[in-house]
């Protein structure tokens, strides 16, 4: 790689110093000016499709921005490492790594979309069992079905408090209570939020007591969640064998079997 000569760095200097202010007042001012930059961006670089799917993952996410600002975002972030790296390449700089950080920067948000979408799947799983048996309780002591879906919602709090009030603000606004918790069960893609939607929509259409329904499908979920752990406790004997192996049993045989193998070895020398 060769240094660039004198004349070379001044004129990028040059360019970079008559640049400079043109690019200050491109770039946004607070977060309303940045967030409409990502949307046009957005909007007129991405499909339909692709605009439906991150909507539909944002949504998971529990993340409530329009699809459009996240696709422009990742356009954007990847567009200004571009612009970065071009003066390096005019100062002869080694095309390494822009050619190793280009595809990782344009996948990088997806990767944290997708994880975030994950542990906010494994924070309503973990916490949906108590959630229904605060649910059963309140409906128990007479409570309406939302002042107990707000209570239970108030006490295991997180992800499933935040769908609990979407759900309560959309009946508010004349939206029915079985299109909204149907909706609910969808968006987060969680097995058990989708049994836990159609109880409460079979019990409002048809009549029968939530408390009882409540209570029976508390119990049911008890008995899946013993189920699964000891699914899961018998499935991790089978993966300590490996690890057994390796790193208990192999070590015994070695330390057992070398000076045996070391008198024979003595043994057939002399």
């Amino acid at each position: 790689m060769s240094l660039p000569d004198t004349a070379t760095v001044a004129a990028l200097l040059t360019g970079a110093a008559v640049a400079l202010p043109s690019l200050v007042r491109l770039v946004p001012s607070n977060r309303a000016q940045a967030s409409e930059v990502f949307c046009r961006t957005g909007l007129k670089w991405s499909s339909e499709e692709e605009r439906s799917k991150y909507a539909r993952k944002l949504a998971q996410a529990g993340i409530n921005k329009k699809p459009e600002w996240f696709t422009g975002m990742r356009l954007t972030l990847l567009g200004l490492f571009l612009i970065l790296c071009v003066p390096m390449l005019l100062l002869g700089m080694d095309l390494f790594w822009p050619v190793l950080l280009t595809p990782f920067l344009y996948i990088a948000p997806d990767l944290w979309l997708n994880g975030r979408i994950s542990r906010r799947k494994s924070e309503i799983r973990l916490a949906l069992a108590d959630y229904v048996l605060f649910l059963s309780t309140a409906l128990a002591a007479g409570s309406d079905i939302r002042v107990a879906l707000r209570e239970a919602a108030n006490a295991v709090g997180g992800a499933l408090k935040q769908e609990t009030e979407r759900v309560l603000l959309e009946c508010s606004t004349a939206r029915s209570f079985n299109d909204a918790v149907t909706d609910m069960a969808e968006r987060c893609d969680v097995d058990e939020l989708r049994a836990l939607a159609r109880v409460l929509v079979q019990a409002n259409r048809y009549g029968t007591p939530l408390a009882d329904a409540m209570r029976a499908h508390s119990e049911q979920m008890r008995t899946v969640r013993r189920f699964e752990v000891m699914e899961a406790a018998n499935k991790l004997s089978v993966k300590l064998v490996f690890p057994v192996l390796v790193f208990m049993l192999g070590p015994c045989m070695i330390a057992l079997g070398y000076p045996a193998m070391v008198s024979l070895l003595s043994a057939f020398a002399g």
